[in-house]
């Protein structure tokens, strides 16, 4: 699978994931969330991440400071300290939201850890919420992801669910060819 296809999908969709976040993390929150979350919709990341970075340090705004600064550095292309960020943020409590497990899945993805993007990506393509655009794209990745971690096997078996679901991708019925034929050779 072409990685320059997925990486697409995936800029192209984030508008649409950070607004959902952003959303979420605006409910309710304090003057300092609501500064970082300003600077992210301003696109000055670095900024953000600073704000949410002494956000986080703070017990009753941990977890979407958290959430914030995992934006913060997704933006930047810092995937690592993104992971981080939202491994934090889920374990101190954040909601738990498909575009939350996307953006985790797209940041393990990034810096090569495809086992836990996969796991990432099919938690988040479960959730309720998760609109059809957005599993699709994580079933996507999915594949992408097992592919790469080497579980040909697993990545047939995903290629042929989505083909059920979404029968007119052909880059995806070329994918499954080919997993078909690696598959048989694990």
């Amino acid at each position: 699978m072409k990685k320059e296809k997925g990486d697409r999908k995936m800029k192209k969709r984030f508008g649409l994931v950070a607004a959902g976040l952003l959303a979420l993390t605006m409910a309710g929150c304090s003057t300092q969330i609501e500064k970082g979350t300003s600077l992210l919709k301003e696109e000055k990341y670095e900024e953000a991440a600073e704000v949410f970075e002494k956000a986080s340090g703070k017990s009753s705004m941990e977890r979407e400071a958290y959430r914030g600064l995992g934006i913060s550095y997704f933006e930047l292309g810092q995937y690592d300290k993104a992971a981080s960020a939202f491994e934090t943020a889920l374990e101190k409590g954040v909601k738990k939201t498909p575009e939350l497990y996307n953006l985790l899945g797209i940041s393990y993805m990034k810096i090569g850890q495809y086992d836990k993007a996969a796991v990432s990506f099919e938690n988040g393509s479960q959730m309720d919420g998760a609109g059809d655009q957005l599993k699709r794209e994580m079933a996507y990745n999915e594949i992408f992801v097992l592919e790469k971690a080497g579980d040909y096997t697993k990545a047939k078996e995903r290629a042929d669910a989505y083909l059920q679901t979404w029968p007119d991708d052909e880059d995806v019925k070329k994918e499954a060819e080919f997993l078909e034929t690696q598959a048989g050779n694990a």
